[in-house]
């Protein structure tokens, strides 16, 4: 099972998720802009389980960009597109997507497992499907 982490802060506010990805045998790949994730879903290899996405990314890996919020448009690709990934939010930046999300967690600073450890697990069941 490989999971996408798309977020320009993933070593810092995703470490408890990637740590416990690991402990379960679960690869984790991470993007950090706009850009990089949707190469990455659309023309590289399509053997992503699960996406893992904060809304407020950049365009551009490696660039900062105050209130960007490029989430929504890595969303609308995945719906224009039809693929059936699922998708956990995991951002408290707003989104005209968030609500056809079956996962949405409002991290604070950093992920807390155990906070949102049911979300996250039902999350995980679900990409194993």
């Amino acid at each position: 099972m490989k999971i996408l982490i798309i977020d320009d802060q993933a070593e810092t506010k995703c470490m408890g998720i990637i740590e416990e990805c690991k402990k379960r045998g679960i690869q984790v790949e991470i993007a950090k802009g706009r850009n990089s994730a949707l190469y990455r879903i659309i023309y590289e290899e399509r053997d992503i389980d699960g996406i893992i996405l904060d809304m407020g990314i950049p365009v551009y890996d490696n660039e900062y960009v105050e209130d960007e919020r490029e989430g929504d448009d890595v969303l609308r690709e995945l719906y224009r597109k039809k693929y059936n990934i699922p998708v956990l939010i995991f951002s408290t930046t707003n989104s005209n997507y968030k609500h056809k999300c079956d996962f949405v967690v409002n991290q604070m600073s950093e992920w807390n497992i155990v906070q949102e450890e049911e979300k996250f697990f039902s999350f995980l069941e679900k990409i194993k499907e």
